[in-house]
Protein backbone atom coordinates (compact mmCIF):
# COMPACT_ATOMS: atom_id res chain seq x y z
CA UNK A 1 0.00 0.00 0.00
CA UNK A 2 2.83 2.40 0.83
CA UNK A 3 4.44 1.66 -2.53
CA UNK A 4 1.19 2.41 -4.36
CA UNK A 5 0.91 5.72 -2.56
CA UNK A 6 4.43 6.68 -3.67
CA UNK A 7 3.65 5.73 -7.25
CA UNK A 8 0.49 7.84 -7.14
CA UNK A 9 2.44 10.84 -5.93
CA UNK A 10 5.01 10.47 -8.69
CA UNK A 11 2.29 10.23 -11.32
CA UNK A 12 0.61 13.38 -10.06
CA UNK A 13 3.90 15.30 -9.83
CA UNK A 14 4.87 14.18 -13.34
CA UNK A 15 1.47 15.17 -14.74
CA UNK A 16 1.77 18.64 -13.17
CA UNK A 17 5.20 19.16 -14.74
CA UNK A 18 3.98 18.00 -18.16
CA UNK A 19 0.99 20.36 -18.00
CA UNK A 20 3.24 23.26 -16.93
CA UNK A 21 5.62 22.55 -19.81
CA UNK A 22 2.75 22.39 -22.28
CA UNK A 23 1.40 25.73 -21.08
CA UNK A 24 4.83 27.30 -21.52
CA UNK A 25 4.87 26.03 -25.12
CA UNK A 26 1.61 27.89 -25.73
CA UNK A 27 3.29 31.11 -24.64
CA UNK A 28 6.48 30.37 -26.59
CA UNK A 29 4.55 30.06 -29.87
CA UNK A 30 2.31 33.06 -29.07
CA UNK A 31 -0.84 30.92 -28.84
CA UNK A 32 -2.08 32.85 -25.80
CA UNK A 33 -2.51 36.61 -25.35
CA UNK A 34 -1.10 36.82 -21.80
CA UNK A 35 2.03 35.77 -19.95
CA UNK A 36 1.79 32.36 -18.31
CA UNK A 37 5.26 32.41 -16.80
CA UNK A 38 4.32 34.77 -13.99
CA UNK A 39 1.59 32.35 -12.92
CA UNK A 40 3.58 29.14 -13.31
CA UNK A 41 6.83 30.31 -11.72
CA UNK A 42 5.30 31.68 -8.53
CA UNK A 43 5.50 30.58 -4.91
CA UNK A 44 1.69 30.75 -4.78
CA UNK A 45 1.42 28.20 -7.58
CA UNK A 46 4.09 26.13 -5.83
CA UNK A 47 1.89 25.92 -2.72
CA UNK A 48 -1.04 24.70 -4.82
CA UNK A 49 1.13 22.20 -6.70
CA UNK A 50 2.57 20.69 -3.52
CA UNK A 51 -0.93 20.50 -2.06
CA UNK A 52 -2.22 18.62 -5.11
CA UNK A 53 0.66 16.11 -4.83
CA UNK A 54 -0.04 15.61 -1.11
CA UNK A 55 -3.66 14.74 -1.85
CA UNK A 56 -2.38 11.32 -2.93
CA UNK A 57 -1.34 10.58 0.66
CA UNK A 58 -4.20 10.05 3.08
CA UNK A 59 -2.30 11.15 6.19
CA UNK A 60 -1.34 14.50 4.63
CA UNK A 61 -4.62 15.55 3.08
CA UNK A 62 -5.28 18.16 5.75
CA UNK A 63 -1.91 19.75 5.02
CA UNK A 64 -2.74 19.52 1.30
CA UNK A 65 -6.03 21.38 1.73
CA UNK A 66 -4.33 24.10 3.79
CA UNK A 67 -1.61 24.63 1.16
CA UNK A 68 -4.08 24.69 -1.72
CA UNK A 69 -6.31 27.09 0.18
CA UNK A 70 -3.43 29.43 0.97
CA UNK A 71 -2.22 29.38 -2.63
CA UNK A 72 -5.68 30.19 -4.00
CA UNK A 73 -6.26 32.89 -1.39
CA UNK A 74 -2.97 34.60 -2.24
CA UNK A 75 -3.77 34.46 -5.98
CA UNK A 76 -7.28 35.91 -5.67
CA UNK A 77 -6.20 39.59 -5.64
CA UNK A 78 -4.64 39.04 -9.08
CA UNK A 79 -7.94 37.85 -10.57
CA UNK A 80 -10.53 39.77 -8.56
CA UNK A 81 -10.48 43.54 -8.41
CA UNK A 82 -10.53 44.48 -4.75
CA UNK A 83 -8.32 46.74 -2.66
CA UNK A 84 -7.23 44.40 0.13
CA UNK A 85 -3.48 44.29 0.69
CA UNK A 86 -1.57 41.07 1.19
CA UNK A 87 -0.55 42.14 4.69
CA UNK A 88 -4.22 42.45 5.68
CA UNK A 89 -5.09 38.85 4.86
CA UNK A 90 -1.80 37.09 5.67
CA UNK A 91 -2.30 36.61 9.41
CA UNK A 92 -6.02 35.76 9.26
CA UNK A 93 -5.28 33.06 6.69
CA UNK A 94 -2.33 31.71 8.67
CA UNK A 95 -4.38 31.57 11.89
CA UNK A 96 -7.30 29.83 10.17
CA UNK A 97 -4.94 27.32 8.53
CA UNK A 98 -3.15 26.61 11.82
CA UNK A 99 -6.48 26.15 13.59
CA UNK A 100 -7.65 23.65 10.99
CA UNK A 101 -4.40 21.69 11.29
CA UNK A 102 -4.61 21.52 15.09
CA UNK A 103 -8.24 20.36 15.09
CA UNK A 104 -7.74 17.69 12.44
CA UNK A 105 -4.51 16.36 13.97
CA UNK A 106 -6.22 16.13 17.36
CA UNK A 107 -8.92 13.83 15.99
CA UNK A 108 -6.80 11.69 13.69
CA UNK A 109 -5.07 9.55 16.33
CA UNK A 110 -8.24 9.05 18.31
CA UNK A 111 -9.68 7.16 15.36
CA UNK A 112 -6.64 5.21 14.16
CA UNK A 113 -3.98 2.87 15.42
CA UNK A 114 -0.34 3.77 14.91
CA UNK A 115 1.31 2.01 11.98
CA UNK A 116 4.94 1.23 12.64
CA UNK A 117 7.77 0.28 10.27
CA UNK A 118 7.05 -3.42 10.93
CA UNK A 119 3.27 -3.22 10.67
CA UNK A 120 0.32 -2.00 12.72
CA UNK A 121 0.51 -1.67 16.46
CA UNK A 122 -2.80 -3.12 17.58
CA UNK A 123 -3.13 -1.19 20.83
CA UNK A 124 -5.42 1.84 20.33
CA UNK A 125 -3.82 5.17 21.20
CA UNK A 126 -5.50 7.60 23.57
CA UNK A 127 -4.68 10.89 25.22
CA UNK A 128 -3.57 9.28 28.52
CA UNK A 129 -1.28 6.58 27.07
CA UNK A 130 2.17 7.21 28.57
CA UNK A 131 3.77 5.26 25.71
CA UNK A 132 2.46 7.75 23.18
CA UNK A 133 3.77 11.29 22.54
CA UNK A 134 1.33 14.09 21.78
CA UNK A 135 2.97 17.51 21.99
CA UNK A 136 1.82 20.91 20.71
CA UNK A 137 4.10 23.96 20.91
CA UNK A 138 2.69 27.32 19.81
CA UNK A 139 4.69 30.50 20.39
CA UNK A 140 6.92 28.63 22.80
CA UNK A 141 8.34 25.28 23.77
CA UNK A 142 10.48 23.52 26.33
CA UNK A 143 12.54 20.46 27.21
CA UNK A 144 10.64 17.17 27.42
CA UNK A 145 12.09 13.92 28.80
CA UNK A 146 10.43 10.75 27.47
CA UNK A 147 10.94 7.73 29.74
CA UNK A 148 8.48 5.25 28.25
CA UNK A 149 9.61 1.62 28.34
CA UNK A 150 7.38 0.66 25.39
CA UNK A 151 7.37 3.77 23.20
CA UNK A 152 4.93 3.48 20.30
CA UNK A 153 5.37 6.90 18.64
CA UNK A 154 3.01 9.83 18.38
CA UNK A 155 2.90 13.32 16.97
CA UNK A 156 4.67 16.65 17.38
CA UNK A 157 3.07 19.93 16.32
CA UNK A 158 5.28 23.04 16.42
CA UNK A 159 3.98 26.40 15.20
CA UNK A 160 6.08 29.50 15.86
CA UNK A 161 7.90 27.48 18.49
CA UNK A 162 9.29 24.07 19.27
CA UNK A 163 10.64 21.77 21.95
CA UNK A 164 13.58 19.49 22.65
CA UNK A 165 12.68 15.83 23.25
CA UNK A 166 15.06 13.59 25.18
CA UNK A 167 14.64 9.89 24.31
CA UNK A 168 17.93 8.68 25.85
CA UNK A 169 16.13 6.62 28.55
CA UNK A 170 13.33 5.50 26.24
CA UNK A 171 12.82 1.88 25.16
CA UNK A 172 11.14 1.44 21.80
CA UNK A 173 8.18 -0.83 21.15
CA UNK A 174 9.06 -4.12 19.48
CA UNK A 175 7.05 -3.09 16.41
CA UNK A 176 9.09 0.12 16.02
CA UNK A 177 7.54 3.55 16.26
CA UNK A 178 6.40 6.45 14.09
CA UNK A 179 6.42 10.14 14.98
CA UNK A 180 4.22 12.37 12.83
CA UNK A 181 5.49 15.97 12.77
CA UNK A 182 3.92 19.21 11.62
CA UNK A 183 6.21 22.22 11.83
CA UNK A 184 5.46 25.75 10.62
CA UNK A 185 7.76 28.65 11.47
CA UNK A 186 9.36 26.58 14.21
CA UNK A 187 11.47 23.55 14.93
CA UNK A 188 12.01 20.53 17.13
CA UNK A 189 15.07 18.65 18.33
CA UNK A 190 15.04 14.92 19.05
CA UNK A 191 17.83 13.38 21.16
CA UNK A 192 17.75 9.63 20.53
CA UNK A 193 19.75 6.63 21.81
CA UNK A 194 22.93 5.65 20.01
CA UNK A 195 21.55 2.39 18.64
CA UNK A 196 18.29 3.70 17.14
CA UNK A 197 17.88 3.64 13.39
CA UNK A 198 16.17 6.83 12.21
CA UNK A 199 14.35 7.04 8.90
CA UNK A 200 12.78 10.18 7.47
CA UNK A 201 9.69 10.60 5.33
CA UNK A 202 9.38 14.34 5.97
CA UNK A 203 8.20 16.70 3.25
CA UNK A 204 10.02 20.04 3.58
CA UNK A 205 8.92 23.35 2.06
CA UNK A 206 11.39 26.13 2.82
CA UNK A 207 12.58 23.98 5.71
CA UNK A 208 14.55 20.84 6.36
CA UNK A 209 15.29 17.65 8.27
CA UNK A 210 18.77 17.02 9.65
CA UNK A 211 20.29 13.91 11.23
CA UNK A 212 23.37 15.24 13.03
CA UNK A 213 24.30 12.14 14.98
CA UNK A 214 27.87 10.89 15.07
CA UNK A 215 27.42 7.14 14.80
CA UNK A 216 28.96 4.11 13.13
CA UNK A 217 26.92 1.57 11.15
CA UNK A 218 27.92 -1.10 13.66
CA UNK A 219 26.22 0.89 16.44
CA UNK A 220 22.79 0.66 14.82
CA UNK A 221 20.27 -1.95 15.97
CA UNK A 222 18.10 -2.72 12.93
CA UNK A 223 15.27 -3.87 15.18
CA UNK A 224 14.91 -0.36 16.65
CA UNK A 225 13.55 1.81 13.88
CA UNK A 226 12.12 5.28 14.39
CA UNK A 227 10.25 6.63 11.36
CA UNK A 228 9.76 10.40 11.30
CA UNK A 229 7.18 11.58 8.81
CA UNK A 230 5.11 14.68 8.26
CA UNK A 231 5.45 18.21 6.93
CA UNK A 232 7.91 21.04 7.65
CA UNK A 233 7.41 24.59 6.37
CA UNK A 234 9.75 27.45 7.27
CA UNK A 235 11.27 25.37 10.04
CA UNK A 236 13.23 22.24 10.76
CA UNK A 237 13.54 18.90 12.53
CA UNK A 238 16.91 17.95 14.02
CA UNK A 239 18.00 14.54 15.32
CA UNK A 240 21.02 14.30 17.66
CA UNK A 241 22.62 12.03 20.21
CA UNK A 242 24.90 12.78 23.15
Amino acid sequence: MEENKSIDKRIIAGAILIIAGGLLFLETFNLVDFSLRQYIFSWKTLLIGIGVVLLATHERRTTAYVLIGLGIAFWLPSFIDYNIRFSQVFWPLILIGVGVVILTRRGKYKRNHVKGPKGSINTPINETDMDYLDDISILGGGNKVIQSQDFKGGRITAIFGGSEFDFKDTKMSEEGCVIDVFTMFGGSKLIVPQDWQVKSDVLSLFGGFGDKRTIRPSDIDQSKTLLIKGFVMFGGIEVKNY
